[in-house]
């Protein structure tokens, strides 16, 4: 397993590299999508999405520097802390290997890879935050990660509206980590979450944002935004309320078929894992539950969002990296029994995951079909012969 961890070793660091140049690309040209969401700011009056780039823009004001360069400092450096969160994580997944086909999902970090669409964008937070959960809550006293819960929750909800919908798998993954500690839960505690989650859903309906407010972010950033700042891209969309969000979807029965379809070969090895597994947790008042129908509980969660934007893709990539998340705690703390495990040749379980992981991938927007990797050079290779 030696040569398993190296390779899983090498494809993190080569995610990381090609990310970072991307995000730089994207920097370069101030992309209308990937480098423009981080300038959204309050400058303007609060409104939806700008709680992460009103900190990068005071960093600015105060210290001088370029807010570009804050920009791209700031998210290569939140690449950087993804990629040593799943370094660590290798440790635990590279002996068993379905536990590797659940780690090279394509509804996981290989994703960025055949879908550049999603890098340097904020889904990236999201990345982050169940990392520091899952390696660095025994820094955390019980009141230390209460408080770390809330202000990951406003700080995701308030730079992302999206991840209002994601938030559920992020209180489930703070219960767990509470019942492991052999403490309980009170129905108090886990309603005054949802409470907040409720307050944030308010403050972001009634502060979508307006034409006004983007003149003024424009305005407040115009040294490091493209000259039609406002026009395109998220700035856009800022200007515009959730009804033409709606406006604009577009589904068909064969939009439905691609991403479903994705969603089960996604999900397929994490199914397969716990089908018939249970938590083992003492104080765990879940334990008799199938952990997949907790997983399927917090899934339709984010059901709303597929109705209220595009990038289905985006979508699934963001439930599914909550999921591996809180999969990768129970594994690192031994928190689950009866787990499946594939018993395949060496040679049987490379053609599998090379086919599996890197031949396909499912699209970013869903007005799109499947990708297939090696489609133009079979293509190119057929027409020689």
């Amino acid at each position: 397993m030696i040569k398993i961890k190296n390779f899983l070793f090498g494809l993190v660091v080569f995610t990381f590299i090609f990310q970072a140049i991307k995000f730089y690309s994207f920097y370069l040209e101030y992309s209308d999508w990937q480098y423009a969401d981080w300038i959204i700011n309050y400058q303007g009056g609060f409104i939806r999405r700008g709680f992460i780039g009103e900190i990068l823009f005071n960093i600015h004001n105060f210290s001088t520097i370029r807010l570009d360069y804050v920009i791209l400092g700031f998210v290569i450096l939140l690449y950087i802390f993804v990629a040593y969160i799943l370094i660590k994580s290798i440790k635990y997944i590279h002996q068993s290997y379905i536990d590797i086909l659940i780690f090279l999902s394509p509804g996981f970090f290989i994703y960025p890879i055949m879908n550049s669409e999603i890098i340097g964008r904020k889904d990236i937070l999201l990345v982050a935050i169940f990392g520091i959960f899952v390696f660095f809550e025994k820094k955390f006293k019980d009141t230390g990660l209460v408080f770390l819960l809330i202000f990951s929750i406003a700080l995701l909800v308030l730079s992302h509206s999206g991840f209002l919908f994601y938030a559920p798998y992020l209180i489930f993954l703070y219960i767990l980590i509470k019942s492991n500690r052999a403490k309980q839960i009170k129905f108090l505690e886990i309603s005054g979450f949802f409470l907040l989650l409720l307050t944030l859903l308010l403050l972001i309906y009634f502060n979508q944002g307006s034409i006004e407010h983007v003149e003024k972010i424009c305005l407040s950033t115009k040294m490091f935004v493209k000259e039609n700042c406002g026009n395109t891209g998220q700035l856009f969309w800022i200007g515009n309320d959730a009804q033409n969000h709606i406006a604009v979807q577009v589904i068909k029965l064969k939009h439905l078929f691609v991403y479903l379809l994705s969603l089960v070969l996604v999900y397929i090895f994490l199914g397969i894992k716990l089908f018939n597994s249970r938590f083992k947790i003492k104080s765990f008042k879940l334990n008799k539950i199938n952990p997949l129908i907790i997983f399927c509980i917090l899934f339709i969660f984010s059901i709303p969002i597929y109705y209220l934007g595009t990038d289905w893709g985006r979508y699934i990539f963001n439930s599914y990296v909550c999921s591996f998340f809180i999969f990768l705690y129970c594994l690192k703390e031994n928190l689950l029994n009866r787990s499946y495990k594939l018993n395949f040749k060496k040679g049987t379980f490379i053609v599998l995951l090379f086919f599996y992981s890197f031949f396909w991938t499912f699209p970013f927007y869903h007005a799109e079909n499947f990708k297939f990797t090696f489609k133009k050079p079979l293509l190119q290779l057929q027409k020689r012969f």
